[in-house]
């Protein structure tokens, strides 16, 4: 074995804690499930034809399928939670101020995300009662009450897309020093970045664009390093590394 190989894996052995591999598995699994669930629901709102609610007659009318997908992103919402936890503990050590900021703004984020995801659940039984009135009094109430909902989520949402934004970001960095590589560390940053400036389309709507480009590479390195990550715990005290 050369000399650099053996500063190499002297580097992994010094960035990882044999003491948490089993947190490195859970959050691995957790991780990579968040980042495919992630790129299901993105495969589902295009091929499905199907939205987030923004109408609310339009829910009203059929509230099941807008339901059934927020179901499934608060699913893979709340993953990200473990997910970057193992993540954080794997990298502790390459930069702990930036994975203590990183794991604080995730837990910010998936609470603003799952915020976001109660206020349509809390449309739905008041579809029934939409749908079951014949005054035109209690349907634009109904209406008016549901508009307000979406709105507030969607702020909320917006919010959860800016932190999961800068938590990438963060991410990126300490991996372009850490051992993950250098590629995926760019392609974690980049996604980081996209979703941010995406966010920031509340305010200019054309950059908003960004936010669905932002998530597919969210997906991606999700999916990569919850597979490294999981890989990682499995490993015994003499082979610690990531590669």
């Amino acid at each position: 074995m050369t000399e650099d190989s053996n500063n190499h894996q002297s580097r992994y052995n010094q960035s990882v804690d044999p003491s948490w591999k089993g947190v490195y598995k859970v959050g691995g699994f957790s991780l990579f499930l968040s980042g495919a669930v992630l790129i299901v629901f993105l495969i589902s709102m295009v091929s499905m034809q199907i939205t987030l609610p923004d109408n609310p007659q339009v829910f009203f009318e059929n509230p099941v399928p807008p339901v059934k997908l927020v179901l499934l992103a608060a699913f893979g919402e709340f993953l990200l939670m473990p997910g970057v936890l193992g993540l954080s503990l794997a990298l502790k050590n390459v930069n702990k101020n930036y994975m203590l900021i990183a794991t604080t703004f995730s837990l910010i984020s998936v609470t603003m995300f799952l915020v976001s995801r109660a206020q349509v659940f809390s449309l739905f039984p008041i579809s029934g009662r939409y749908m079951a009135t014949t005054s035109e009094i209690m349907r634009g109430a109904y209406l008016a009450s549901a508009e307000r909902a979406i709105e507030l989520g969607n702020i909320y949402a917006d919010l959860g897309l800016m932190f999961l934004g800068v938590v990438s970001i963060l991410i990126g960095r300490v991996m372009l020093k850490g051992n993950f590589g250098k590629r995926i560390s760019h392609l974690v940053t980049v996604a980081g970045t996209s979703v941010f400036i995406g966010s920031l389309g509340i305010f200019f709507q054309p950059i908003a664009m960004l936010v669905p480009i932002g998530l597919i590479l969210n997906g991606v390195w999700q999916t990569i390093v919850g597979i490294k990550l999981y890989k990682l715990g499995s490993l015994d005290s003499n082979q610690l590394k990531i590669g």
